[in-house]
């Protein structure tokens, strides 16, 4: 009780000074009580756990899931603000529970870092995992996508009674199902057809191989880095069929997506662009689908509805201009963006905004194995800020872009961006992770109608 009430104290002040929904509140709790987390979820959330992991997505899908939930009136505990490390999961559990460790909320939703689902999966056993995909990410913090591979599994062996979500399309996530030992089979979602902008500059397929036998798979679709459809040899590892699947996928300009799932007849329009949205709204589907008794229709309607998660194509008004938020963090992440944006929309201000702080990660070479080379032929003008903005300057001059201005000054940033575009212009920010905090919360403060990012 003592490490609850130090807790919800601490996010109180917190609010008060402004700092929003940190995970120090968490670290804070677990020093006091070492086992409040499996303390506050022991016998709570009757109707469920659900975890959302992967390497892109996590934030976005777990945000849909949300709105089903909520258009659907169960009560849920969510970390919205996407700390997702063990902390950060304890310090949303303290906000929404009683000093006596009840919940009213029926379901539990969080999403759960990478490194961290091992260790917090099995204190919190959840009835239902989705993992998105796993790309090359922040190689300082989780090293190579196998031994993260190898970590889901060995967690998935351990936990004979919760059902998977995987993306048939991604194929070492795919692979996790794979004749694994459960008591539930696992559920498949995938993409059957696309027609859109390829890169040319796209280098960062990791899993072209069999997890198995090691043997190349052969793609018949490929349609950013490793995802599409692919087989292995005969009678060997697939891509297994989907349970839910996309078709007549199509990006209907720089602010939407149209597709249909399964047999349905109506196409759904995402107000969200990017092919990597429509797999976040399908991960998304495929969960409520099997863990709810929500209507295909209602989902169709939350999903059409969907706004933006913060700093995820989130647009924000700075005086009359319109920023768009993009974060980046790993190279086929910053590829999706040149993908969706940049090829279509070239003669915009364009700024990158790159830290290497923690929960960015300190290694920042990620940014040579993206496609930016795409881009050279870029018409707008191009900035570049954060701490490491003079990395990001090189890199474009090897990708063929020399005229950037340099602001590594985050206040002097937001005063270039309004130098060099005009009100009702379209801006599109790139920022790492913290980064996107820093700016977000001096572009919010002049943008009255911008929430918090906590609320």
């Amino acid at each position: 009780m003592l490490a609850i009430t130090v807790g919800k104290a601490a996010i109180k002040i917190n609010r008060l000074t402004g700092s929003g929904g940190s995970s120090f509140p968490g670290l804070i709790a677990k020093k006091i009580d070492p086992d409040i987390l499996q303390r506050l979820v022991h016998n709570n959330f009757p109707r469920g756990i659900v975890v959302v992991t992967g390497t892109n997505g996590k934030t976005t899908t777990s945000s849909m899931i949300a709105s089903a939930l909520e258009k659907a009136d169960i009560d849920f505990v969510h970390n919205k603000t996407g700390s997702n490390m063990e902390r950060g999961l304890i310090s949303t559990l303290l906000e929404k529970t009683s000093v006596e460790g009840k919940f009213k909320a029926d379901m539990g939703l969080f999403e759960v870092d990478e490194a961290y689902m091992p260790a917090v999966c099995r204190i919190i056993k959840p009835n239902w995992i989705v993992v998105t995909n796993l790309f090359r990410d922040q190689l300082d913090r989780y090293g190579e996508l196998d031994r993260i591979a190898k970590s889901f599994r060995d967690l998935f062996d351990d936990l004979p009674q919760t059902q998977l979500v995987l993306n048939a399309d991604d194929p070492l996530v795919a692979s996790l199902g794979y004749e694994l030992e459960s008591e539930i089979k696992p559920v498949y979602f995938g993409v059957e057809d696309y027609i859109g902008p390829k890169l040319t500059s796209d280098h960062t397929a990791d899993s072209v191989f069999d997890p198995f036998t090691q043997e190349k798979l052969y793609f018949t679709q490929q349609y950013f880095a490793h995802i599409g459809k692919y087989r292995g040899k005969s009678g060997g590892f697939s891509r297994p069929k989907p349970d839910f699947r996309a078709n007549s996928v199509k990006q209907v300009g720089i602010k939407s997506m149209s597709f249909k799932i399964n047999s349905q007849k109506n196409a759904l329009k995402l107000a969200v662009p990017g092919l990597f949205n429509v797999y976040n709204a399908l991960a998304a589907y495929s969960l409520v689908s099997v863990a709810t008794t929500v209507q295909s229709d209602q989902l169709a309607e939350v999903l059409s509805g969907y706004s933006a998660a913060f700093g995820r194509s989130e647009t924000i008004d700075l005086e009359g201009r319109s920023i768009l938020m993009l974060l980046i963090k790993n190279p086929t992440g910053l590829n999706q963006i040149i993908q969706t944006y940049l090829l279509r929309e070239k003669s915009n201000l364009l700024v990158f905004a790159i830290n290497d702080n923690f929960a960015d990660g300190r290694d920042v070479s990620w940014l040579w194995d993206a496609a930016l080379e795409d881009i050279k032929a870029y018409k707008g003008k191009i900035i570049v800020g954060g701490e490491r903005a003079a990395d990001m300057a090189l890199r474009l001059k090897y990708a063929g872009i020399e005229d950037v201005l340099i602001e590594d000054d985050m206040e002097k940033l937001v005063e270039a961006i309004k130098a060099n575009s005009s009100k009702r212009s379209q801006v599109f920010l790139l920022p790492t992770y913290t980064a996107m905090l820093d700016l977000r919360s001096k572009l919010t403060a002049k943008d009255k109608a911008a929430k918090e990012y906590w609320q």
